[in-house]
């Protein structure tokens, strides 16, 4: 007897963070395959300005021949999708979800700080303009979930006073608060576990598995 052909499930689009690749996002991938979601990575030059990232991400959701549904990203990633749905609010539907790994949507008081070194500056470069450092456009996807990691675990430990408490070694959980998300949820991880945590993944999977209406944009 043939087997019957595999329907594909909702199309998951990928997001790294900073100085990061499509690797990073590889557990997670494979967790939601398995959910029977189907995961699409997409990559970009980090360090430069998330701006720049929205509109090559633009560019590569308008090429792909079947239309992702639903947006996944860790940290800086968040930021990309801020300016994406600012500048191409057609890029999501009223049925997108999106689930956001401590995205510093107010802005890294660790980046900031970093900023103002010759070092800092070299190592973070455009990521700053409109992102880490501050005044990203307002978040404007309602169906969004954010998890904030709150074990302060992470190098943004090295430098004192730049993270109030709670906060995941990299990122405070109050920089992960913002208006226009449908949910913000603290889970026990660091900045990095957010992406192998079995935790994350199940909570990540559950909000991308709500169809009902109530879920739709207004």
């Amino acid at each position: 007897m043939a087997k019957k052909p595999v329907t594909p499930g909702p199309r998951v689009v990928l997001l790294h963070g900073l100085w990061m690749g499509r690797w990073a996002m590889w557990p997670l991938a494979h967790r939601l395959r398995r959910a029977g979601f189907h995961p699409v990575h997409f990559g970009y030059p980090s360090r430069a300005r998330p701006a720049d990232n929205a509109e090559r991400l633009a560019r590569w959701l308008a090429d792909q021949p079947d239309p992702p549904l639903h947006f996944l990203a860790h940290s800086l990633g968040g930021l990309v999708l801020a300016h994406l749905f600012a500048r191409h609010p057609e890029a999501r539907s009223p049925a997108t979800r999106v689930v956001l790994l401590g995205s510093p949507l107010a802005g890294s008081g660790v980046a900031r700080r970093l900023g103002k070194t010759r070092v800092g500056r070299w190592l973070l470069d455009g990521s700053l303009v409109d992102g880490l450092a501050g005044d990203p456009p307002d978040w404007t996807a309602p169906n969004t979930l954010m998890l904030a990691g709150d074990r302060p675990i992470g190098p943004g430990r090295l430098l004192p006073g730049e993270l109030d408490i709670p906060n995941d070694g990299t990122v405070a959980v109050a920089e992960t608060r913002v208006e226009r998300l449908a949910a913000h949820r603290r889970v026990p991880v660091n900045h990095f576990a957010l992406l192998w945590s079995g935790q994350v993944a199940q909570l990540a999977i559950d909000h991308l598995s709500v169809t009902d209406a109530a879920a739709t944009d207004r």
